[in-house]
């Protein structure tokens, strides 16, 4: 993907001049809150953003993360990711991870919407999932705020910070993203 400029954000591939601020989120205890991962180590993160910054998506799928840049502090202040299943399967799931000091501002949005679109209209995808713990509301409201159905509640199925956990799935398929792309169309046109 190329890199995407939206109204505050630049959406692109990562580099490894992003370390210090790749590493300002990636080790932030909220961030890590509801991820059943340990904070990155700076050696662990040097390899992560190489791979990142040429990694290749072919047919077998595979996952790739793009920095979400923001243009006004000129800074990384998270990532958005998608993972890619087969071409055969046609399905991907994505996520996102930023910095506290950014949340709340509908960044987060803004970069899961490049991603949507990556992956319906570049890469062809029917459908499109997205999981999150469900103490998580914040992850939740804007899943829903895509266009995301809530398709179930999985009991227990992740181990995060000693105790197992409960997760909810969110899809949105390629028709649906559609239908939600022509109302918003229809709306500036309106206006």
């Amino acid at each position: 993907m190329e890199p995407v400029v939206t109204q505050q954000l630049i959406i692109r591939r990562m580099a490894e001049t992003d370390l210090l601020d790749f590493l300002a989120y990636q080790t932030h205890p909220e961030v890590l809150r509801y991820m059943p991962i340990e904070p990155l180590t700076e050696e662990q993160a040097m390899r992560f953003l190489a791979r990142q910054a040429v990694v290749e998506v072919g047919d077998e799928g595979g996952y790739i993360v793009f920095a979400i840049h923001h243009v006004g502090d000129a800074k990384m202040i998270g990532e958005v990711g998608i993972n890619l299943l087969p071409k055969t399967q046609s399905k991907g799931e994505i996520g996102w991870s930023l910095h506290p000091n950014y949340q709340g501002r509908g960044y987060a949005t803004e970069a899961a919407q490049v991603l949507l679109t990556y992956g319906f209209a570049h890469r062809k995808l029917h459908r499109i999932t997205s999981i999150c713990d469900t103490r998580n509301t914040a992850s939740f409201l804007l899943m829903e705020s895509l266009g995301m159905r809530r398709e179930g509640h999985l009991k227990q199925s992740q181990f995060i910070k000693g105790a197992w956990q409960d997760e909810y799935i969110y899809a949105l398929l390629l028709d649906e993203w559609l239908f939600r792309q022509s109302i918003t169309a229809n709306e500036y046109i309106v206006s």
